[in-house]
């Protein structure tokens, strides 16, 4: 058995948002019982009420989640104040929650303990890990080393794929759930092991306004040169005398590699010169500054989708999940339901949920290890693993 239910309200008093989308998953289930559910909602609903409810309908249940900048789902298309719900019933395949603290601060710790902890709850399927999603804080979420933590427990190329926490009102502290408990400044992660198959297709909304140019210095996050000159001259090429910086993204290409991964440049010191990003730049790439406009938005939306499509091992897909930036959001403006209206032209009869984020995870290519990206569309497709 490999079932997929997805509840969604957009009711703006906890109590009956949760029992509405329990309602909606509880009528597909049919008395099947759900291993694991994944849980999107505004920041302004009461999340203990909410988990509560949950873990009280199915105590068993493993239980990730977090607060977001608006919801997708298979059930009631894009919302911006909600809650949606997705469970998972699957007796063959073993699913467990975990988290780590303090992921600003100690982000290797962070996720070592995330990642140790998820892996020590396997009871049937421990060396049989597949993937696992990922939630997390997004203060430093690019540079705080989470993943090092979790490599070191899974490997070096295990499949992490997820988003890092919004909130629709643009304030940066933002709530992670795993199981009972409400958390922020945390990394949570839910584990797959067992006989499941998935597949990732990540595209960011990247249109080029200028060439590439090699960065010849930078340390952690801050670009301090490209092609020997400072930083803050490249982009004031393309911005003007104004650090309208967050108009732009850069496109990265590392050394060896054709594809790119999208970075954004939230902040500038224009007396040494220098640009930050919101995720680390390796010496020696190559970079493209661009814009995320409204066309190349709706393509790269479609190539994810696409992508993961062809390259999911299965026969069919049985759910999906979908991690949008919340810039992205922000740039189509009324026009970010294409997203969704894109999703159910390719999936018209499967569940899915997603949400808007501040940054996104995933490996750039099969095999990859995972990293973190900006103004990205990241699509993850999910099923039994085929018997024979």
């Amino acid at each position: 058995m490999f079932k997929v239910a997805v509840g969604h309200s957009e009711d703006t008093d906890a109590a009956v948002a949760v029992n509405k989308a329990l309602g909606q998953v509880r009528a597909f289930l049919k008395g099947a019982q759900p291993q694991a559910g994944i849980l999107f909602c505004s920041i302004d609903l009461d999340h203990t009420l909410i988990l509560s409810a949950v873990r009280a309908a199915y105590p068993a249940i493993q239980l990730v989640g977090c607060t977001t900048d608006g919801e997708l789902s298979s059930a009631a298309g894009f919302t911006a104040d909600s809650l949606v719900l997705m469970v998972i019933a699957a007796d063959t395949v073993e699913i467990r929650a975990a988290f780590g603290r303090d992921a600003a601060h100690r982000g290797e710790a962070a996720g070592r303990e995330a990642a140790a902890a998820a892996k020590s709850g396997l009871l049937r399927q421990a060396g049989e890990e597949r993937f696992a999603i990922i939630l997390a804080d997004p203060l430093n979420a690019g540079i705080s080393e989470i993943d090092k933590g979790i490599r070191e427990t899974f490997g070096h190329s295990f499949p992490v794929i997820g988003g890092a926490s919004a909130a629709h009102s643009k304030q940066r502290r933002t709530f992670q759930f795993c199981n009972g408990l409400v958390l922020t400044d945390a990394v949570v992660l839910l584990l797959f092991a067992g006989p499941v198959v998935f597949s990732c297709g990540i595209k960011g909304g990247h249109a080029p306004v200028g060439p590439k140019e090699q960065v010849t210095l930078a340390k952690n996050n801050v670009l301090h040169l490209i092609n020997d000159r400072p930083a803050i001259e490249y982009f004031r090429k393309y911005t003007g005398s104004f650090d309208m910086f967050l108009s732009y993204c850069i496109a990265v290409y590392e050394q060896g590699r054709e594809s790119f991964y999208v970075r954004s440049a939230p902040s500038s010191d224009a007396r040494a010169g220098t640009v930050t990003l919101n995720g680390r730049v390796p010496e020696g790439s190559m970079v493209q500054i661009g814009t995320a406009d409204i066309r190349t938005i709706a393509q790269s939306c479609r190539e994810s989708v696409a992508r993961a499509f062809e390259t999911y091992p299965g026969r069919r897909p049985t759910a999906a999940l979908l991690f949008s930036c919340a810039g992205r959001k922000m740039i189509m403006g009324p026009q970010i339901v294409e997203e969704v209206q894109t999703v159910r032209r390719y999936m018209p009869d499967m569940p899915f949920i997603g949400f808007y984020c501040y940054g996104e995870f995933g490996p750039l290519e099969n095999g990859d290890p995972y990293m973190f990206h900006g103004t990205t569309f990241v699509t993850l497709l999910l099923g039994p693993a085929e018997e024979g």
